[in-house]
């Protein structure tokens, strides 16, 4: 550990020392002329100032020699004056660096105030002023014409969410669904997706199956609503869930977290990032993470290893290169929950689980990563992304199949996985651009990007496995299987796109987004091959009058998921799904830019759903047909931000209208299973700013769920819920260190609810957490 807090490197802020700045006290120094982040970090360990800036403010910048005799502020205003920059001093103690306003004159239309990069370390912001995922280029989000929410990390913090599941609980629209094996699942607009993206590269969860994803490396998660595929290939129509990881940065920083917590909850997380060299050209971030943790559910055990490291080379102020790579492994036991009795979930002890001690899963993940920029003048830049995913997983359970005509009886089946392989390759390359067309200003995107995955295993299905008694179990614990019941399998998926995208800016503060994307995608196994390509548009619009207000609307289409497993008659490999979106909405930011709000309609429809034949006799044989259609209409409403100094709030609503609107059985008209009709979840903190009670913060919040239909049937229903969270924290610094002890309290009430289902069938119900403990305690410096 020593070692490693030694040798590695963190964040965007700077913290050094803790003693009071004395405005009057006078320094020797002798500072040659130096990258600027150098000489701060010299003048802070010399004076026992504590000084904290945005990273990238100061990369790449000089400072001017500094030689005789100096205040503090007096050695600041010669070294930061001629980079643009000014300081500010905070209750005394802590002096911040930030960027100069420009002249307003010049820049009429936007007003600079200094605030904090939330990325950075210390920062406790919630609300997010930029976010690249919806364009691949870093545009503020009151001028991206899409619905683009974003978790910071202080949230993440605040609430002590280590899992996507609770985190993304704060933007509107998003859902959990039980998933298959060990991945995470969810419903965004309404409809359903396994993959998520790692700072804009496709993950397949499905294929991978190596538990919840680990959030130790976050810096924030990015939601982008609506089809995403113009830039990141083919995807489920509702939206992308892109994480974004931890860069590596020049200042140093390391921090140890122990967190502990209801049903032997235990989870250790490092995070440290440093310089390498003199000049911080070379820059390294590590993380880990280690959890075990029980349940309150019957035979549920997890734990998992995650170790992060990441190496960046900056080559010049024009040019880096960057390595990285994830290890993961671990057990864990997938957990189906309840059948449906009647039209709810099975009145049973939440505890009890109706499959067997036996089941489990045993996985092992490896990512590697490699990516370079150039930057070829001030206008162009080009980017080059690869990566490569294996996994490797083993997993045995006693899967829930249905209940007997008794209503107490359920079949179950011995099912899993035996050496599930998945190798998944994929690399991207883009040139953007800035270029002025008639004093029209145009960011040009272009590029292309290739994903390769390969799947093979061998599934384990026997049916002939005991049957148990919900309301009296009897459990077997032993493994009952037909050694000449499983399947080999293998699969791979292989695609290539091209895109074109300009953000034009128009005169009157008009910003339009067009572009397309041209897919070529095939999908096989030993039976069957799916082929097709396909040209997908988007256009947006956004009008800002005025800086505090935006109105936006956008026009989107998409490849979604190929039918793979449908035949048409003769044998024919069906087309896959596509979809259309219109979009309209306001975004506005007040409070100097501390508070934003986004309130949007949409109107979603997915075509191409393969469905049982018409013809009653074909369909029993297997034969489909592309007539299934779904649409998801609603209204969602996010606001972030800082109401009052310390005050921060996040809190989101959404209204959708599901409805299956074509299908060939009787499901038509029905809703879209896990898909609440109205939703929302609040949360809020207090850090109070009087000097007595400084370091100690509140909060709490609620998470709302109404009814939600349980399969595309709509025969069971899941009933609504309200859970209520608190957390309460004190930080308080002893010497270089900051010592941070926090108290989270979920479900504060106790209250007994399902948040989800598998989606389909009667068998697979998940059971929501009971009132759970989580403390932690976090040194860093």
């Amino acid at each position: 550990m020593q070692f490693l807090l030694r040798s590695f490197l963190t964040l965007s802020l700077f913290l050094l020392s803790v003693n009071p700045v004395c405005a009057d006290q006078t320094y020797t120094l002798d500072l040659p002329t130096q990258p600027l982040a150098t000489t701060l970090n010299k003048l802070a360990e010399i004076s026992g100032a504590k000084l904290m800036y945005a990273d990238d403010a100061v990369q790449n910048l000089q400072s001017t020699p500094l030689k005789g005799t100096y205040t503090v502020a007096q050695a600041l205003d010669q070294i930061l004056d001629k980079n643009r920059l000014s300081y500010e001093l905070v209750d005394n103690s802590m002096i911040v660096i930030k960027q100069k306003a420009p002249d307003p004159t010049q820049f009429p239309e936007i007003k600079i105030t200094g605030e904090m990069d939330p990325d950075a370390l210390y920062s406790t912001q919630y609300k997010v002023p930029d976010a690249s995922t919806a364009t691949k280029t870093k545009t503020p989000i009151m001028e991206t014409p899409m619905s683009i929410q974003v978790v910071p990390k202080s949230v993440l913090n605040d609430q002590q969410a280590f899992r996507l599941e609770d985190a993304l609980n704060n933007i509107s629209g998003v859902f959990p669904q039980q998933g298959i094996g060990l991945i995470e699942s969810f419903n965004i607009r309404g409809f359903n997706t396994f993959d998520y993206y790692r700072d804009g590269v496709r993950f397949q969860s499905a294929n991978t199956q190596t538990g919840s994803r680990e959030t130790a490396n976050l810096e924030r998660i990015e939601v982008l609503k609506g089809p995403a595929s113009i830039l990141f290939g083919r995807i489920e129509p509702g939206g992308m869930i892109n994480l974004v990881t931890k860069k590596p940065q020049a200042t140093p920083y390391y921090s140890v977290q122990q967190q502990f917590g209801s049903y032997n909850l235990f989870r250790t997380t490092v995070d440290a990032t440093s310089g390498l060299n003199e000049s911080n050209s070379l820059l390294y971030r590590l993380n880990f993470a280690y959890e075990d943790k029980g349940s309150f559910r019957q035979f549920v055990d997890n734990h998992h290893f995650f170790l992060a490291p990441v190496l960046q080379w900056r080559i010049s102020d024009r040019t880096q290169v960057t390595l990285e790579m994830e290890y993961k492994t671990g057990k864990g036991t997938q957990d189906f929950g309840f059948p449906a009795v009647g039209n709810r979930p099975a009145n049973l002890p939440i505890q009890r689980n109706l499959g067997e001690s036996f089941q489990g899963s045993e996985f092992e993940e490896i990512h590697a990563g490699f990516n370079w920029s150039h930057a070829l003048n001030d206008n162009w830049e080009i980017k080059h992304r690869a990566n490569l995913q294996l996994t490797e997983q083993n997993a045995t359970v006693a899967a829930l199949l249905g209940l007997q005509p008794d209503n107490r009886t359920l079949n179950r089946a011995f099912a899993g996985f035996r050496d599930n392989k998945a190798e998944t390759y994929n690399t991207s390359m883009d040139l953007t651009g800035n270029i002025d067309t008639f004093g029209i200003k145009h960011t040009i995107l272009m590029g292309g990007d290739y994903f390769y995955s390969n799947n093979k295993g061998v599934f384990i299905n026997d049916p002939n496995f005991p049957s148990i008694d919900i309301f009296n179990p009897v459990h077997s614990g032993s493994r009952i299987q037909n050694p000449t019941l499983v399947d080999p399998y293998s699969g791979t998926e292989d695609w290539f796109g091209l895109y074109f995208q300009d953000q034009i800016k128009l005169p009157y503060n008009v910003h339009v987004l067009a572009g397309f994307r041209y897919d070529n995608a095939e999908i096989k196994n030993r039976s069957a091959v799916n082929k097709q390509d396909k040209i997908t548009p988007r256009a947006g619009v956004l009008w800002r009058p005025i800086p505090a207000i935006s109105f936006y609307g956008n026009y989107v289409e998409s490849l979604g998921r190929p039918n793979f497993g449908s035949i048409g008659l003769g044998g024919q490999s069906l087309k896959a799904e596509t979809a259309q979106q219109w979009e309209a909405g306001i975004k506005t930011e007040l409070l100097d830019g501390r508070f934003s709000a986004t309130v949007a309609w949409f109107q979603l429809t997915k075509q191409n759903v393969a469905t049982g034949h018409p013809d009653p006799q074909l369909a029993l044989q297997g034969f489909s047909v592309l007539t299934g259609e779904a649409r998801n209409e609603g209204i969602e409403v996010d606001i972030t931000g800082e109401l009052l100094p310390g005050w921060n709030v996040i809190a989101n609503y959404a209204y959708i209208d599901s409805e299956i609107t074509r299908a060939n059985n009787d499901t038509e008209g029905n809703r879209f299973s896990n898909v609440p009709k109205h939703a929302g979840n609040i949360w809020s903190t207090f850090a109070f700013q009087n000097e007595a009670l400084r370091g100690l913060k509140v909060g709490g919040g609620v998470t709302l769920r109404g009814k939600r239909e349980g399969n595309p049937e709509n025969n069971f229903q899941m009933p609504g819920y309200a859970v209520f969270n608190l957390m309460t924290s004190y930080s308080k610094k002893v010497g270089k260190t900051r010592v941070t002890a926090q108290l989270n309290v979920n479900n504060l009430f106790d209250k007994e609810y399902f948040p989800s289902s598998s989606g389909f069938g009667r068998s697979r119900i998940t059971v929501g957490t009971p009132r759970i403990f989580l403390g932690s305690l976090r040194v860093e410096y």
